[in-house]
């Protein structure tokens, strides 16, 4: 089982500018990779090795506009590019659909999850065994 450390070093180091694309009309309807059935209004990317549900913060360096979103599917398989957007996420960043998005170079940061608060043991044993219940007689 891998890290989370070490899927981000084989997906790329913090605050890469990376080649991304979008992707969607053509699959609206099919299942991702997550199991969300892909539509015009899922926020999301594709990446080949980082966790399903792991968020990315995504940033334009041109518009300077920044947005977080999930992996939710694999991918992409076409060209060299490492992520792809879901139709929204372009939305979100300021495009007005995936044409006009096409492909570009982002700032993309994978955020590390933060840890789940552990439940501190106070040493209190407690019984939990159900006390037997004897019936009475009746007179």
């Amino acid at each position: 089982m891998k890290t989370f450390k070490q899927f981000i070093s084989e997906a790329l180091p913090f605050g890469a500018i990376v080649s991304t694309s979008s992707y969607g009309p053509g699959l609206y309807g099919n299942p991702t990779a997550s199991g969300v059935k892909l539509t015009p209004t899922t926020r999301g990317v594709a990446h080949k090795t980082l966790p399903l549900g792991s968020q990315v913060r995504i940033t334009d360096p041109k518009t300077k506009k920044s947005i977080t979103a999930p992996v939710v599917d694999r991918g992409p398989y076409h060209g060299n590019r490492q992520y792809d957007l879901t139709t929204q996420t372009t939305r979100d960043l300021g495009y007005k659909d995936y044409k006009q998005f096409g492909v570009r170079n982002l700032d993309v940061t994978p955020i590390k999850p933060k840890p789940k608060p552990k439940i501190p043991d106070l040493g209190i044993k407690v019984n939990m065994t159900i006390p037997k219940i004897i019936p009475t007689r009746k007179r």
